[in-house]
């Protein structure tokens, strides 16, 4: 309170210090004060009515005041209110008796130096002026925008708008100023440094006496931490239901792949149910061509494949940062994922991207062990899509599409009866058994590979001219086996069952599609003759194998035919029914001479080099006998 109050009401400071301000500015508390003109109603109502404010607003209220002698003094209350997470603040002013001006002036500076200490930006507009400019900002104002007073004032409050800021909400609070309505928008502007910030604008019009606009109020306050909490909160809603959705689809994938007898029918409902859900706005898989360096586009759903063309440039013509997400996999074999194209480089695939709307991508090279058939790219209208274990579930469909187009291959090279032959040979100085047949007469056949469960495999080799305990201080002093035991000795040598713990040359091979039908060891290298079908991308094999054996070398390729049809149909139809444990457990009984008398290995024996308990592989062998004969008898004629 101001000395000229103190003076006139002849109050002292300590007497206000700590009361209830209303309580003694109201003449209700002078003791047997006459009620007048229903000026106490008055002060009440203008209270209530700040109160009742969701925003700033000033009331002028003249009242009587009691003085400290019980009498009364004329005075002009001005009320001005804040929000409601603020405090309320009152001021008083003089006397009434100046003059008009003089009123104009004192209440113009009361309004100001109460807008000057609000803790929230304040600012001024005069719609009677040109463009209705600021004529009035605060230090909130210019601690919020990082503008001066004097950069400011003059100015329209839309030199606070940028790039990002919708337009929309421009016209919506350029429409209630035109109306002289209140209005409380949330807007992106920006700072003076060009930074963005998401700004909660209030605006409310002030008339004068006549009910004429003579300025506008504008409140700004800062909420970016609230709308990037919203932003958060939004996207893991939006990561969690395309989780959920994902986690459908590929259930979904899985369980139709089992019925999927072509390729073709593979890759094409992979793209319909990732492009049917709605966390994703369309699918498209391609065919790597690692010879030509192209990608063909093979199947597609809710995209036009004709328009993909700056998705599929050749391999080698394309910046590495600029290249489309699914060059990009291509060429790293990992999955790329592009959480926003807009913060992509510039490139004729980003522009199209963005034209379609789509807003992130994820691209999942398709493969099975080394070999790739395709990739697939995955489009999302979403920001900030494919990240966390969306990111992961993604991935997933590389192993889960390329095991089915390599079943659905292998079982058309047992069927194929034209097939190319290639010959690898290979050379390890550091194998004892391969060093054992350099210069020498000793000889070692790969009779069987039985693939196991994490890319382990059991094979039986036969040994010439080596008896077994040569042959096991040999494999004893090889890391690459870790189990070996002989399953029958005879005078020129022995049968031996080694176990691997990394994917052995001929698994690998049969992976690809391909039937090993030789492999042998003799004076010092290692030949396998390997069939694969004559549509198979022979140089991608090539690579592959290279790439997992880096001294082995193609030393042969020639085409031929198969001479016995018949019984690879019959091992293909065999095979559609068996599971793969109960086929591990037949092969590896077959050649470990379970089935001959007297028998050369026990069922104990066998289940050992499988890894498994001997229950177990006595259920797998029995139902897979069961099987077998049931392949072997289904169709016969029984009328005999």
């Amino acid at each position: 309170m101001t000395d000229l109050f103190l003076e006139t009401t002849g109050f002292t400071r300590e007497e206000f210090v700590g009361h209830d301000a209303l309580t003694l500015l109201s003449r209700s508390a002078v003791e047997d004060a006459p009620v007048e003109d229903g000026g106490d109603d008055a002060l009440a109502e203008a209270i209530q009515r700040l109160l009742d404010a969701d925003t700033i607003a000033v009331e002028t209220v003249e009242t009587e005041i009691p003085t400290a002698d019980g009498d009364t003094a004329s005075f002009t209350l001005d009320l001005v209110s804040r929000p409601s997470d603020e405090e309320f603040r009152g001021s008083v002013g003089v006397h009434p008796t100046e003059s008009e001006q003089e009123i104009r002036d004192r209440e113009l500076w009361v309004k100001t130096h109460a807008m000057d200490d609000a803790d929230i930006a304040l600012c001024l507009s005069d719609p009677n002026r040109p463009d209705n400019p600021l004529i009035y900002v605060n230090k909130g104002f210019e601690e919020v925008t990082g503008y001066t007073a004097s950069e400011a004032i003059g100015q329209n409050c839309r030199f606070l708008q940028g790039e990002e800021t919708d337009p929309e909400t421009v016209d919506q609070l350029r429409e209630a100023v035109d109306e002289g309505e209140p209005a409380s928008v949330e807007l992106k502007n920006y700072r003076k440094d060009g930074t963005p910030f998401w700004n909660r604008v209030e605006v409310v019009p002030i008339r004068d006496e006549s009910g004429d606009i003579v300025h506008f109020l504008g409140s700004q306050r800062d909420i970016t931490e609230r709308k990037q909490r919203e932003q958060q909160l939004r996207e893991q809603r939006e990561q969690l239901l395309a989780l959920d959705q994902l986690n459908r689809v590929i259930r979904g994938i899985n369980s139709a792949l089992v019925s999927m007898s072509t390729r073709e029918e593979v890759e094409e409902i992979v793209c319909e149910r990732l492009a049917d859900s709605s966390s994703y706005a369309a699918a498209w898989i391609g065919e790597v061509n690692s010879a030509r360096g192209t990608i063909t586009p093979r199947a597609s759903a809710g995209i036009d494949t004709a328009s993909l063309s700056s998705e599929t440039e050749s391999l080698d013509a394309t910046d590495g940062e600029r290249a489309s997400p699914a060059m990009r996999a291509t060429r790293s074999q990992e999955v790329e994922v592009v959480t926003d194209v807009e913060d992509e480089p510039d490139s004729e695939w980003r522009s199209w991207a963005l034209e379609n709307g789509y807003r992130s991508v994820a691209a999942v090279p398709i493969g099975f062990q080394e070999f790739q058939y395709d990739v697939l790219t995955i489009y999302s209208s979403r920001e900030h899509g494919f990240t966390g274990q969306e990111r992961d579930a993604v991935a997933q469909l590389r192993e889960i599409v390329g095991h089915a187009i390599n079943a659905i291959e292998r079982k058309e090279a047992l069927l194929d009866n034209i097939v190319v032959q290639l010959e690898f040979v290979m050379r390890d100085p550091e194998s004892p058994l391969f060093a054992a047949t350099d210069g020498s007469d000793c000889t070692v056949t790969y009779e069987r590979t039985i693939p196991l469960a994490d890319d382990k495999a059991i094979q039986f080799i036969r040994v010439h001219g080596m008896g077994w305990e040569e042959v096991r201080t040999a494999l004893t002093d090889d890391p690459s086996v870790d189990h070996a035991r002989v399953v029958s000795e005879r005078e020129d040598g022995c049968l031996v069952e080694i176990r691997s713990p990394e994917t052995p040359i001929t698994s690998k091979l049969a992976g690809y599609g391909g039937q090993v039908v030789e492999a042998v060891v003799e004076d010092g290298e290692f030949r396998v003759v390997v069939e694969v079908p004559h549509e198979i991308d022979l140089r991608e094999i090539a690579t592959a194998v290279q790439r997992a054996y880096p001294d082995a070398e193609l030393v042969a390729q020639r085409s031929t035919t198969r001479s016995v049809q018949t019984l690879k149909q019959f091992q293909s139809a065999l095979a559609s029914r068996l599971t793969d444990k109960q086929q591990a457990a037949l092969e590896a009984a077959f050649a470990a001479g379970y089935f001959t008398w007297p028998r050369e290995s026990t069922g104990e024996e066998i289940a050992e080099g499988l890894g498994i308990a001997p229950a177990t592989f006595h259920e797998h062998l029995r139902n897979g006998l069961s099987q077998l004969l049931g392949a072997s008898l289904e169709g016969a004629d029984r009328s005999d």
